[in-house]
């Protein structure tokens, strides 16, 4: 390899970080996932906090609104997977705005004080002897915190609402551990929680789960016990406190159980603010009778489900009582729909924040189909389209946008609306009960993988190409039909541009006296299809998808081409799907012109790792594949590999990423 190559590799590659290195940040949001870039962080836990399972959090806070500062005593219990375990280590901030410094005063190992290390927001408790497998470990934790600027939106908050003190908490994706030490992330959820806040009297502190007491001291302070008895993620627990106005509404199910629900709020219901508050949360019930016949009975039946009011203008969807700021009528739903999709079955990872949000958006017009009928439903879709580049599936969420309204809201939402018509209404909701239910998923932790095991179970079909090309495939595909009529023969002819996509596609011929439905499967670049139509009828129309079932661009010719014709206007080199991949991966490219084309996969070095074509080829659209394992099994190092295209003096260049 030459040193002129080398050089633009090192040059390329320079420009490939530096635009990967910041994330796209959307300012409305359905949930509470503002400020992308304060979360952008370590994405998995430890390698000693891979070793346990946290099974128990008690939390007990002693809130002074004098000084902003708590007293706080934390109990951890955990069960040992792996006895090379060494070190107990939790997240947990050592300084905030949001509570001040943070000082860890003693730790008691079951029991016994012990010696601890706390910086770099990490708190490790060395353990002294070798634990055995599938022991249960606890760890008392005391600590002190304070004083504290005002709120920074993330973590633990001091805000003021009408002049009188406020504070609530926003823990998502890893913001639990500027408050409370724990295993912050989504895949370890505690089977079960105890929050505990004492503070004064005239405070009223919302907290998920159920009630279980309220304490007066008749010193002017109050203590406030919430039990959650399910499983919950960390960034899922929640304190909103104020002197609220409560007052609520209740569910009965089709067992004549019944489910409270519960609203805090800053202002009456009598006046609220704002004034369409009371009318969109008394669609509650209705909202909860609907999603119960479309995903299952709701999780929480035995504890509650409301709203209390925070800082923020958005919601956020805490386990049985979201902290909810603009009470619209689409986000009640959104955030109740999360009680299945992202509370009672939560995203293994945020690779996966589709299965969690693009959920609870779809759910949104699965509202509007039953309020507002056929049209709602689908002015709800067509205001979720998305026509950009990137993919569902976040390939790094330590740099990439977690929470980007458009690839994790809108267009996981046309995923599931795809589907929904691919496999029948009554199949599709089939699909989403059975995955509410499984006992693998339910009150734990899925993958998109998972997912699509269940999808592929309850249909027996392959679905193997729809997940790889909507949730780790970019783009959409690009339509282009063409129709002829000869007599009573139909030519049509279609063309996809750019990535060649999968697709069962509805058509629609109307005849001057007909109206022809058909179905065909769209998966070569170029296809030819042949109707007879009735004698004596005239073709006057063609349209693909009629009823906007699929995302895509559509344009449409009469007359016919020859194949030879067809080929793409432009080169280039698609992105690989799945992407991370393991061990294998597919590359689209496409060529503006035949002549000698070389693709090869270089290292971040620019050394070529492998040379996969190196030929002459015809215009068109094209694809390859890398199987980083060789003949002998034996596999390419995990890592960030590039794939580069050349034909002539054209030249392209993609990141793969090769994951263990």
């Amino acid at each position: 390899m030459n040193k002129s190559y080398n050089a633009l590799i090192t040059i390329i590659l320079g420009l490939l970080f530096s635009l990967t290195s910041f994330g796209f940040i959307d300012e409305e949001k359905p949930c509470g996932h503002a400020h992308q870039d304060v979360f952008l962080r370590d994405v998995a836990p430890t390698t000693e906090q891979q070793k346990i399972d946290i099974r128990y959090y008690s939390l007990n806070f002693d809130i002074d609104i004098a000084t902003t500062s708590m007293t706080n005593e934390f109990l951890v219990e955990l069960v040992v997977l792996d006895t090379s375990l060494e070190v107990i280590e939790l997240d947990y901030s050592t300084d905030n705005s949001g509570v001040g410094n943070i000082t860890v005063t003693n730790v008691l190992f079951d029991d016994d004080s012990v010696i601890f290390y706390h910086g770099n927001d990490l708190l490790r408790i060395p353990v002294v002897e070798k634990p055995g497998l599938g022991q249960r470990i606890s760890v008392r934790i005391f600590s002190e915190s304070g004083p504290a600027n005002n709120h920074d939106d993330q973590g633990f908050n001091w805000d003021y609402e009408s002049g009188r003190r406020a504070i609530w908490t926003n823990s998502q994706p890893y913001d639990a551990r500027d408050w409370w030490p724990s295993v912050d992330y989504p895949r370890d959820k505690a089977d079960s929680v105890d929050i505990v806040v004492t503070i004064d009297d005239y405070m009223t502190v919302a907290s998920n789960g159920r009630l279980v007491s309220t304490l007066d001291h008749g010193d002017g302070s109050k203590t406030w016990h919430w039990h959650v008895g399910h499983p919950i993620a960390t960034y899922l627990v929640s304190l909103s406190i104020y002197e609220f106005y409560e007052w609520g509404d209740i569910y009965v199910d089709a067992n004549n159980d019944t489910l409270p629900i519960q609203f805090y709020t800053y202002s009456h219901p009598d006046n609220p603010y704002p004034s369409y508050m009371t009318a969109n949360y008394r669609l509650l019930p209705d909202m909860i009778r609907l999603f119960e016949s479309q995903f299952g009975p709701y999780p929480f039946m035995d504890e509650k489900y409301g709203h209390a009011e925070w800082g923020k203008s958005y919601g956020m969807e805490h386990q049985t009582l979201t902290s909810m700021g603009d009470p619209t009528e689409r986000r009640v739903a959104h955030e109740l729909a999360h009680m299945w999709f992202g509370d009672m079955i939560t995203c293994y990872s945020y690779h996966h924040i589709w299965i969690n949000e693009g959920f609870a958006r779809y759910a949104e017009a699965l509202w509007w189909e039953e309020h507002y009928g056929p049209a709602g439903y689908r002015e709800k879709m067509k205001a979720f389209e998305y026509y950009g580049t990137g993919t569902i599936y976040v390939e790094d969420p330590e740099t990439e946008s977690i929470f980007g309204l458009s690839l994790s809201y809108n267009k996981p939402a046309w995923v599931l609306h795809m589907l929904r018509h691919m496999v029948g209404d009554e199949t599709f909701f089939e699909i989403l009960q059975t995955y509410a239910a499984d006992p693998e998923f339910k009150y734990k932790t899925a993958t998109t993988e998972q997912f699509q095991m269940v999808c592929e179970e309850i249909t027996g079909l392959d679905l193997d190409n729809f997940f790889q090309q909507w949730i780790y495939g970019p783009g959409f595909p690009h339509y282009r039909a063409y129709r002829a009529q000869t007599g009573e023969d139909l030519l049509i002819q279609t063309i996809q541009s750019g990535i060649v996509f999968d697709m069962p596609v509805d058509f629609r011929i109307t005849t001057t006296s007909s109206v022809i439905d058909t179905v065909l499967r769209i998966n070569e670049q170029f296809m030819t299809f042949h109707f007879q139509i009735p004698p004596g009828e005239i073709v006057t129309g063609l349209v693909m998808d009629p009823d906007d079932w699929i995302l895509k661009s559509t344009d449409y010719v009469i007359g016919v081409i020859e194949d030879e014709q067809v080929g793409p206007e432009y080169f280039e080199l698609g992105q690989n799907y799945p992407n991370p991949f393991n061990p294998m991966t597919i590359i689209p490219y496409s060529l503006d012109k035949s002549g000698p084309v070389h693709i090869s996969i270089v290292d971040v070095m620019g050394k070529e790792v492998v040379d996969l074509i190196n030929s002459n080829q015809i215009r068109g659209h094209h694809k390859t594949s890398w199987n980083s394992l060789d003949q002998q099994g034996k596999a390419v190092e995990a890592g960030i590999y590039f794939c580069r295209l050349q034909a002539g003096i054209q030249t392209e260049i993609r990141k793969l990423l090769l994951v263990k």
